[in-house]
């Protein structure tokens, strides 16, 4: 009899394991999109910054800030899926003004840095960048100030991220790293 009632308490055993077991694998299914985030960069200069200024670019991963890229377009697409935490993410975009005699009378003086960090299913985290100076017809005089000034606010932009986890993460400017 004792026998019997130790089968059956196996029996039993074995069932709730199984169960138990397949529970857990269902809810690793519901939730494994989850923890996947995209990063996303879009940067445009004019031909004009381009020709005033070098316009480098600076991957930030989980060794830092990587060596730097100089811009030769005036558009550039970035994007980066994050799938494993703690993770580093980036880019640091930063302007050093050439000095060199302006030849033309006007310049046209853009700027445009956009981050944008989504799940998977697209819906926007965190704020984001959206750094946008776009300036027309720019006087000479004037052009070594407006770049000096788009340097120091672009030091100053949180677009890298250091994610905990999907949900918990800390954005940084290149100032504080």
């Amino acid at each position: 009899m004792k026998t019997i009632v130790m089968k059956m308490w196996l029996v039993v055993a074995a069932a709730l394991t199984v169960t138990l077991t397949s529970c857990s694998d269902d809810d690793d299914n519901n939730t494994s999109g989850s923890d996947k985030m995209t990063y996303s960069a879009e940067i445009e200069v004019s031909d004009d910054v381009l020709s005033l200024a070098t316009v480098n670019l600076q991957e930030y991963g989980n060794s830092g800030l990587g060596a730097a890229t100089q811009l030769t377009k005036t558009k550039y697409d970035w994007s980066k899926t994050i799938t494993s935490y703690p993770a580093k993410v980036g880019l640091a975009l930063s302007i050093e003004p050439k000095n060199q005699e302006l030849t033309k009378e006007k310049y046209d003086i853009t700027v445009v840095y956009k981050v944008t960090m989504k799940d998977e299913k697209g819906n926007m985290k965190g704020a984001g960048v959206d750094y946008s100076k776009k300036l027309t017809g720019v006087k000479a005089a004037d052009v070594p100030r407006i770049l000096e000034n788009i340097k120091r606010q672009l030091t100053n932009v949180k677009a890298l991220v250091d994610f905990t986890s999907a949900s918990d993460f800390t954005q940084r400017s290149k100032s504080e790293i």
